[in-house]
């Protein structure tokens, strides 16, 4: 394999830290840091993608364990960090990895330990066999097996069994922002399901909610307020958020929010708003987002 063919694992490898990590910028320095110890082996390397593939899973899994002291300290709810369709890392190409770019499986994901979520990510979605997965990490395939099923139980107990439609999805959701921006608090009302719950990240450098808002009255009125009084200094535009429709806000040009939705498992209602404000987890955001049919609606002109 060239270097040219090297090269092109680095979406994959990018894909695979970016879902142990939730941190785009770190997934990129993981990456940089596998590919810099692949040429220190090249020459002892038979099989690259393994060998890259394992050499980011394991700098991924050590910095998770580092990680949770950090969680621990970190100002208010965490949420992982947004990314838009154009980000190399973001590519899906099976049902499974879409599914697994979304921010309501990203948050699922952060029930599990390093190793569970290194295995159920690599048995799951990139479709590794039990006997890779032992391999990538270093375990018995026995020791994979059971590690695969306390991670399937720890998410089957918190995961909806019923998926909705990824279009089905995206429509509620651009209506649902729809009426957020209008300020329609009854049109928000009955788009979202009664236990519905908004988790907002500031991360102590941008003002947000420091406690999930719990409720359909209160979530409908904190969006249509925050809505009605952002768009008198900023835009709001539909755009594509970890692979689901969602929004961005900006402020003179620059990134000031990022939003998007989670359905309950019938597909008929909203269950959960993920709103980054943190500015380190908006540098991926461009100025001008698009939508998802590549024009803004709600932009003039």
């Amino acid at each position: 394999m060239g270097e040219a063919d090297v090269e092109r694992l680095r979406p994959k490898l990018l894909a695979v830290a970016y879902r142990m990590l939730g941190d785009a910028a770190e997934a990129e320095d993981v990456v940089q840091d596998a590919y810099l110890r692949f040429q220190q082996h090249e020459s002892e390397v038979l099989d690259p993608e393994p060998w890259l593939v394992k050499a980011a899973t394991r700098i991924c899994i050590d910095r998770l364990r580092r990680a949770k002291v950090r969680r621990e300290t970190y100002v208010g709810p965490w949420l992982p960090e947004p990314v838009p369709s154009s980000w190399a890392g973001a590519t899906p190409d099976r049902a499974e990895m879409a599914e697994s770019l979304s921010m309501a499986f990203l948050v699922l994901l952060e029930t599990l330990s390093p190793a569970e979520r290194a295995v159920h990510l690599l048995r799951e979605v990139f479709g590794y066999s039990f006997e890779q997965v032992a391999e990538l990490i270093d375990k018995t395939p026995e020791n994979v097996r059971q590690i695969a099923s306390r991670a399937r139980k720890r998410l089957e107990a918190r995961e909806p069994r019923f998926r909705p439609d990824p279009a089905q999805a995206d429509a509620l959701a651009e209506r649902f922002f729809a009426a957020c921006r209008d300020g329609d608090v009854k049109a928000v009302e009955s788009m979202l399901a009664a236990d519905v719950v908004l988790t907002s990240d500031g991360g102590g450098k941008a003002f947000a909610a420091p406690r999930p808002v719990v409720g359909v009255h209160k979530v409908a009125r904190l969006l249509t307020v925050a809505f009605r009084k952002f768009q008198a200094v900023g835009e709001i535009a539909l755009t594509v958020v970890n692979g689901r429709s969602g929004v961005a806000l900006t402020v003179g040009g620059q990134p000031f929010e990022v939003a998007t939705v989670a359905l309950d498992p019938s597909g008929e209602s909203v269950a959960a708003v993920f709103a980054v404000l943190n500015p380190d987890k908006l540098a991926l955001w461009s100025t001008d987002p698009e939508s998802p049919k590549g024009v803004n609606p709600w932009k003039p002109g």
